[in-house]
């Protein structure tokens, strides 16, 4: 609630905003796409109560945007008087893989490999984002390469999962989940909502697949086979057809995902709600989510 936010920030009182008060509504502007609220909120922030998260929550803001140029303003100023901070870095790099920014993205991750050698909770997290980006952009390759490297470092990979809530029972999904006693009625709603959707113009979107397919998959198979798709149309079965459905996923959404979950919220007209691990999404019956995008 963007919008709400900012106004509440001018009722402050100027002798009780402190830092955390500015990290909030900046960082709501930030989810919200606010960027010129932003941006006259921070000029009045003094220089020397600019911290660390404050630019931090500036670089994002216009990271997810994709204005690249000024969250690197933001940087280099911080850089003049401080050590480089891995979050900055990490929401640039984030943001460049949404906007499948290859090239950008390879920079961001050299100055991190450059900055934070030593910091294998940073340099795990930028390899796996630097992989999706060049998969993302078409580069499967490359992303391959990255990918076959980084194996040998990490011995565990996060399994996709979503939770919800139905009749008062926690049910929780994994990614292509077939152990559900409703499996059949789930798939089956699964392929319904398909035909709906690609009648409003639906269509799935490949470059959110980040790996070769194998041979016994399609594109088709593997985006709808994510966890969060399973829960929503779990809710979808049951009867009376609920008009909230809440759902929490471990991981990010992908793009692809969005879109659908934006679609299903206005073809059955339901407000859908979803916590990933980044972020609440307000999917309304109108089709929009509350993050405008800006994931």
């Amino acid at each position: 609630m963007g919008f709400e936010a900012v106004q509440l920030f001018h009722k402050v009182p100027t002798n009780i905003l402190d830092e955390r008060v500015y990290i909030c509504v900046l960082n709501a502007c930030a989810h919200a796409g606010l960027i010129n609220e932003a941006r006259q909120i921070c000029e009045k922030i003094p220089f020397n109560q600019r911290t660390e998260q404050i630019y931090t929550t500036m670089v994002d803001t216009f990271s997810r945007v994709f204005l690249f140029d000024q969250a690197q303003k933001f940087i280099d100023e911080f850089e003049k008087s401080h050590h480089p901070s891995i979050p900055m870095y990490m929401s640039m790099l984030s943001s460049a893989r949404n906007a499948k920014n290859a090239l950008l993205s390879q920079k961001i991750f050299d100055r991190i490999q450059s900055n934070f050698s030593n910091v294998e909770n940073c340099i795990t997290p930028a390899t796996v984002l630097l992989a999706n980006t060049y998969a993302l952009s078409g580069n499967k390759s490359m992303a391959s390469i990255i990918r076959t490297k980084l194996s040998q470092t990490i011995t565990k990979k996060v399994v996709g999962c979503s939770w919800t809530v139905v009749n008062r029972k926690v049910f929780k999904f994994r990614a292509h989940d077939r152990s559900h006693p409703c499996s059949q009625d789930i798939y089956a709603e699964l392929d319904r909502l398909e035909k709906e959707l690609i009648e409003h113009g639906y269509k799935y979107d490949e470059s959110w697949i980040a790996r070769p397919l194998n041979n016994d998959e399609t594109v088709e198979s593997v985006l709808s086979g994510h966890s969060e798709r399973l829960a929503i149309a779990y809710n979808l079965i049951q009867r009376p057809t609920p008009t909230r459905i809440q759902v929490v996923k471990n991981l990010r959404v992908c793009g692809d995902c969005h879109t659908w979950t934006k679609l299903v919220a206005k073809t059955r007209r339901c407000l859908i709600v979803v916590r990933d691990a980044n972020r609440v999404h307000h999917f309304y019956p109108n089709g929009e989510c509350s993050c405008q995008d800006h994931f």
